[in-house]
């Protein structure tokens, strides 16, 4: 009889089990975060605003593959997982050309981001807009007096 040699002799296999640092799981739906500074509000506490730059914004469209899936699953009034995950992946995307769009034009951070969802010829069209800016940390007073 053959037997796995690496089984009989119990050793390790040669790559270690990856742990992941990230709390969210892979199964559930979640958000990247951007490389600049963005909020709703029209300002950000602990920083002054130096220069506005304009309007910017960013846009993608998504289709279902598998519509008969998602009906059957919307049917028994669970959570169409799928369609949750593609929605989330397709702001994910819309605001990294966001991103990208302030990043090119000379801002650091984006004020008054809003988001746009809407359903054109059965695609998910999601658009995200704010104003970029370019902003500094303001420095408390007793900063001022400590730095050298």
């Amino acid at each position: 009889m053959l037997t796995n040699r690496r089984s009989t002799m119990m050793i390790a296999p040669t790559n270690p089990p990856s742990f992941r640092t990230d709390p969210t799981p892979e199964t559930e739906p979640h958000c990247r975060t951007s490389s600049v500074l963005t909020c709703t509000t029209n300002d950000l506490p602990g920083h002054r605003i130096v220069k506005v730059i304009g309007t910017v914004h960013g846009m993608t469209t998504c289709a279902r593959k598998d519509t008969k899936t998602f009906l059957k699953s919307v049917g028994n009034g669970s959570e169409a997982k799928s369609l949750t995950h593609m929605l989330y992946n397709a702001r994910d995307q819309a605001i990294e050309r966001m991103v990208r769009d302030c990043i090119s034009r000379g801002g650091n951070a984006i004020i008054g981001m809003g988001f746009g969802e809407s359903e054109v010829l059965g695609f998910a069209q999601i658009s995200v807009y704010g104003t970029a800016v370019f902003v500094e940390r303001e420095m408390k007073t007793e900063d001022r007096y400590t730095l050298k």
